[in-house]
């Protein structure tokens, strides 16, 4: 019996899920451990999963769903110390907006503030804070 590709694409995918699920279920997650799967990277609320880069800054963030809800952290970064850093947290898709609603690390306040997320053409757009104290970034998929 011969393997065709798409039992190994299955295969493959099924692997890297229960590894997934380990690596969650172990407690301490971290973005460079998750790497999304092609599933993953669908249309709707998972559109915003995989890594990311803030046009403002030099990190990659990995975004990746959590108990329900999505999270994100630092994978790459100029300063290694960053790396794991959680910066995204508590972020919920609603369908009738398209849009996300979560927090974000504000770097200059030390703090979590409330954020948003809409899918662009180039990537997706962050609005951080609120009213005058917001700020809003772009961000960009980074190629792998």
């Amino acid at each position: 019996m011969t393997a065709t590709r798409s039992d190994s694409v299955a295969a493959s995918m099924a692997l890297a899920l229960c590894l997934q699920a380990a690596i969650v279920g172990a407690g301490g997650v971290y973005a460079a451990d998750v790497v999304p799967t092609v599933a993953q990277q669908a249309s709707g609320a998972d559109a915003i999963v995989g890594d990311w880069k803030p046009t403002d800054m030099d990190v990659d963030i990995r975004i990746f769903p959590k108990d329900g809800k999505y999270v994100g952290g630092v994978v790459k970064a100029v300063n290694p110390a960053l790396v794991n850093t959680e910066m995204l947290r508590e972020i919920q898709y609603d369908p009738a907006s398209n849009m996300w609603r979560g927090e974000v690390f504000a770097l200059k306040r030390g703090q979590f503030v409330p954020m948003t997320i809409k899918i662009t053409a180039n990537g997706f757009e962050m609005v951080a804070g609120s009213g005058f104290m917001s700020k809003t970034v772009e961000w960009v998929r980074v190629q792998q």
